[in-house]
């Protein structure tokens, strides 16, 4: 139904499931009496709205026709209120419907009643047929959504930051800075509602306690009919399409219409099953670790974690008792430096020489680190030749700054054959740390307020499933009550969030890395294919989520061919199902996939 094959078919941006699922093939009949059908709503009140203004409405339209065409998903666009008051429930979109009339915003309110979802862009019916303001309150009422304003006055909030593993933006890495373009007049907005899918932030992720971000919403109600209408509100105009990434922007409109298509869809997780996102402590021992890091360990492993102590060998003696006490307690030992000095700007020769000799001083001390132990450069002070000589020595990770990627996941530098390494020697990963520590944070003005915006960015990280590292010196100005508030924090979310060392994340990376999933029309139902890779059964468990085509519904896998695996299956909420594999040895694996339609209350 939604073939993106053959001629003419578009290509889905980097990283979009191809091709879609149809309805049909996934249940024995569209829920809701949907129609698998988007209907984009050319408003004529927003096109005369426009046109005083000197603009083109139909810009708008004509982007999202191109878009539709491209990707081979069935669309009709609809002139009239009149057909919009007709139209079977499917999907409306609406692009920056600015102007509505009061009979355009019926047809949309009993367009849902009927079991219809709704997909809008940026402000919809604002206004009224003759220009006038009329607030925010059809946005609230019909999309369930409140704008509590917009970018215009903070200049440097340009980049939206989506959830990685949402239903609606699946297919961006979390926390992928997608630029978006400051036009008069067109500021992005912010929203709030029950469920976000994106913020719109600054380059660094800034985040200020109780100051709203969030630029995408989206939410599934039951209405007064019974029935169970979708909503994604894009809060950007088209007009931002134009000079940002084309391929960041269609995948989000992709995931999008697909959610509210009710089209499933499978891709693996960021991170071990039952976790959302993850969390490394990074101490950076820059002095001799002594009895008070016994305590912080204490702390952290009260919390339900273990921590990364980076180590400098010039310390590495008169650290030696301790740390081999820590590691005893399952806390990870790793590479500061030889001296508290930034390699940055040094010559290959003299990053090299302190390399080699940091490892051995290390040795001689007693600490028998693992062959690929990490490394975390003095006051992240690297540069490419840093990075080389770390790939080339095989260590297994390194802690970068946040400007080493765009997203807020690991990634990988394979090493250089021409350094000789064998083809067994591990993939080095980079952890990016892409927010501040807590000492950062409570340097700059009031200590309270400090605390605040930093767990408020650590909080808005673990939405996004992205990695946090927490940098932090094992000599520092925190109090206790401030360490034990941080921990506490940690502590009440260590159900979803993983406390991993960075070796652990690292490993899991290699891991995760091994695993591909898909999932493609079959003749009967839905085929999910994964294909693991490598060598050996799989050592953790790897997640695969499904996108449910109705909420609070289930799915029962049916093996293909000749194995006879049955994966364990399990709720994400009442839109996903994840599907655990565990010990999977390599090798192409298949299942029908067949989802069960159960009584739901729109809840999730």
């Amino acid at each position: 139904m939604f073939d993106q094959q053959g001629s003419g078919a578009g290509k889905a941006p980097a990283g979009v499931a191809a091709p879609p699922v149809g309805v049909a093939d996934a249940l024995t009949g569209p829920p809701n009496n949907l129609v698998a059908e988007v209907l984009l709503y050319a408003s004529p009140t927003t096109h005369a709205f426009f046109s005083t203004g000197g603009l083109d409405a139909r810009v708008n339209i004509r982007l999202w026709e191109v878009f539709l065409r491209k990707y081979k998903i069935p669309f009709r666009t609809l002139k009239t209120v009149e057909q919009l008051e007709q139209a079977r429930p499917g999907v409306l979109l609406l692009p920056s419907a600015v102007a509505l009339s009061e009979r355009e915003k019926r047809g949309v309110t009993d367009f849902r009643e009927k079991g219809g979802s709704v997909l809008a862009s940026w402000l919809s019916g604002v206004r009224n047929e003759n220009g006038a303001w009329q607030g925010f309150g059809f946005m609230e009422a019909a999309l369930d959504v409140k704008v509590v304003g917009n970018t215009g006055a903070a200049e440097d909030d340009n980049f939206m930051m989506p959830h990685g593993g949402g239903p609606v933006t699946h297919s961006l890495p979390a926390g992928l800075r997608v630029w978006l373009e400051r036009s008069k007049e067109l500021h992005p907005l912010r929203l709030v509602g029950r469920h976000s899918a994106a913020h719109i932030m600054d380059w660094s992720r800034t985040v200020v306690a109780g100051k709203p971000t969030a630029s995408i919403i989206y939410d599934e109600r039951n209405q007064l009919s019974g029935r169970l209408s979708r909503t994604v509100v894009l809060g950007y105009p088209e007009q931002l399409w134009l000079s940002a990434d084309p391929k960041a922007l269609e995948a989000i409109a992709h995931n999008a219409l697909m959610w509210l298509l009710r089209q499933p869809d499978a891709y693996v997780v960021a991170w071990p099953a039952p976790y959302t996102s993850a969390l490394a402590m990074a101490v950076d021992a820059a002095e001799i670790v002594q009895d008070g890091d016994l305590t912080f360990a204490k702390g952290l492993e009260d919390a339900g974690g273990r921590a990364t102590f980076y180590v400098l060998s010039a310390n590495a003696a008169k650290s030696a008792l301790t740390l081999k006490q820590l590691r005893a307690r399952g806390h990870e030992i790793a590479y500061l430096g030889d001296r508290f000095e930034g390699f940055e700007d040094q010559s290959s020769s003299v990053q090299a020489k302190r390399l080699d000799a940091m490892r051995n001083e290390i040795r001689e001390a007693g600490l028998d680190l693992a062959a690929d132990a990490g490394f975390h450069a003095p006051m992240e002070s690297y540069d490419r030749v840093t990075e080389k000589l770390l790939r080339d020595r095989a260590f297994g990770h390194f802690v970068s700054f946040m400007d080493a990627t765009d997203t807020r996941l690991p990634f990988f530098v394979d090493a250089d054959p021409a350094a000789g390494n064998p083809a067994t020697i591990p993939r080095m990963v980079v952890l990016p740390r892409t927010q501040k520590g807590p000492e950062d944070a409570m340097e700059e003005g009031d200590p309270e307020e400090g605390m605040a915006n930093f767990l408020a960015e650590l909080d808005l990280a673990m939405q996004m499933g992205g990695l946090s590292v927490v940098r932090l010196p094992n000599e520092n100005l925190l109090t206790k009550e401030q360490v034990a508030e941080i921990f506490s924090h940690l502590k009440s979310r260590n159900d979803h969030v993983w406390l991993a060392t960075s070796g652990q994340v690292a490993q899991w990376w290699r891991e995760r890395d091994r695993v591909n999933a898909r999932l493609d029309p079959g003749e009967a139902a839905p085929q999910l294919t994964v294909t693991i890779r490598g060598e050996g059964s799989l050592r953790q468990a790897i997640t695969v989520w499904v996108n449910l085509p109705q909420a609070g519904g289930g799915l029962r896998l049916v093996p293909k061919g000749s194995h006879t695996k049955f994966p364990k299956i399990a709720r994400v909420d009442g839109w996903r199902s994840a599907v655990v594999l565990e010990g999977l040895a390599p090798g192409v694996y298949q299942w029908s996939v067949y989802f069960d339609r159960l009584a739901a209350s729109g809840n999730n």
